[in-house]
């Protein structure tokens, strides 16, 4: 609410032509507030001038937290000189993303307004794969040499800070620019002024290959509590370093990715409020029309069996029970081991303590749900054959379900899918009709009837 006061004020002055006391109230403005202000469907002409109020520092920090709708915006409305100047000084990470968004032909123009060693440098970070450590890292970094002093490598860092991603880890190399550690500038600052950096640096650095998928860095980052992460090529030469601030724009993607395709749902690249009404539309209805032809197979199981529910209608009477619970108790099970793999904590060495984990699990709970299941039977008097079958039913159900929530992932991660497709819908259909199929089956051989 705050903000919005600010900017209405903000916008009074611009009205007035008083744009001196304009610029200051944007200027005491944290950036991130300022980037939020922005997006609210301003005319192009008043978007371009709030950036013209704003000084050149901050100005392109409020720029790289904008949406990337925004920025086009800003590209296709700003004057050249403004547009060279605001790509020229993002940082290499933040530029790579928005190059990433943006159409080839709008690219390569962009590109040509970067100087020789900016263009370099962008050609770089867009050649390494798509959500690769490499295309997310930035090259601003600040490295030491192992035989250089505290004093020295704080001259060095007071020379570098300001044109670098960050300051509070430092990498350490040798003449080959290979990595041989990282030190912390608290460490520098505490150490005795002459006391050698190779004496306080830690030598034995997690990093990450520029090939690597941009997951695994997030769970290195997360696993080993880092600030920053190196990125090494394949002769470990230091090449970058990827931050904390990049990784949590990482998981919070990832994380959106997984939710939306454990949900059925394709991707969907924009906000809500700003996708397309076909667009979003479109990436629900592909899951939706592959869980239809699925359930077809229910259908087809019911009529197989049809025989046995002509002569006991009262089965019918639970079979929302039962593939209801089956399908949530895959799910459940689905959900858990797919973030176990997202974060690390799943390895196919731990298979087998997995599945013996999950089958102790699924007789645990459909133990007890079956009672539940076999209580509820006799309390609308369907009989004792009725009521076994259904506490039966529902045990091996519920087992079922806990196996295919553990094993389909894994086996959607063996053929390199993403295991979130494996869940949700498809995981409901999968023991619905095998579900089914278990039901009939028991109320065959309980009741007498084939």
């Amino acid at each position: 609410m705050e903000r919005n006061k600010l900017f209405e004020q903000i916008e009074n002055c611009i009205d007035q032509k008083r744009f001196r006391e304009a610029k200051e109230l944007l200027s005491d403005m944290e950036p991130i507030d300022i980037a939020e202000g922005l997006e609210r469907d301003l005319p192009p002409a008043r978007l371009v001038f709030y950036f013209r109020l704003l000084p050149k520092d901050l100005a392109v920090e409020v720029f790289e937290l904008l949406d990337i709708e925004e920025q086009e915006r800003f590209l296709q409305h700003a004057t050249d000189d403004e547009v060279k100047e605001m790509i020229e000084e993002m940082s290499d990470d933040d530029r790579t993303e928005l190059f990433d968004e943006l159409p080839a032909t709008t690219v390569k123009r962009l590109l040509q307004k970067l100087s020789s060693e900016e263009r370099k440098l962008a050609n770089t970070l867009l050649g390494y794969p798509q959500d690769s450590a490499g295309r997310i890292m930035t090259p601003e970094y600040i490295d030491l040499k192992a035989h250089m002093t505290a004093e020295a490598a704080l001259v060095r860092i007071r020379q570098k800070a300001r044109s670098k991603e960050t300051i509070y880890t430092c990498c350490v190399t040798d003449e080959g620019r290979h990595l041989l550690g990282m030190v912390e500038l608290e460490d520098l600052i505490l150490a005795d002024p002459q006391t050698e950096v190779l004496d306080i640096m830690d030598g034995g650095p997690v990093s990450v290959p520029t090939t690597a998928d941009q997951e695994e860095a997030a769970q290195l980052i997360s696993r080993y509590d880092l600030h920053t992460l190196p990125v090494v090529d394949k002769e470990n030469r230091l090449v970058g370093i990827i931050t904390f601030d990049d990784i949590l724009d990482i998981v919070e993607e990832e994380a959106t990715e997984d939710f939306e395709r454990m949900a059925g749902i394709e991707p969907v690249e924009e906000d809500y409020l700003d996708a397309g009404l076909l667009t979003v539309a479109r990436k629900r209805f592909i899951w939706l029309i592959i869980c239809i032809v699925a359930e077809a197979l229910t259908s087809t199981v019911l009529k197989h069996y049809s025989p046995i529910v002509q002569r006991v209608v009262s089965l019918t009477f639970f079979v929302p029970l039962l593939i209801g619970t089956g399908g949530n108790a895959g799910t459940q099970a689905a959900t858990l081991m797919i973030r176990g793999m997202t974060v690390g904590e799943v390895q196919w060495h731990d298979l087998g303590r997995i599945i013996l984990r999950e089958t102790m699990t699924g007789l645990l709970l459909g133990s007890a749900l079956g009672l539940l299941g076999m209580a509820r039977a006799w309390m609308i008097g369907t009989g004792t054959a009725v009521a076994w079958t259904v506490a039966a039913a529902v045990t091996l159900i519920v087992l079922l379900g806990n196996l295919a929530g553990t094993l389909l992932p894994l086996l959607a991660r063996a053929v390199r899918l993403d295991p979130a497709i494996m869940s949700g819908p498809l995981i409901t259909t999968v023991v619905d009709v095998c579900g089914l199929i278990v039901y009939f089956e028991i109320a065959g051989a309980f009741i007498g009837l084939s």
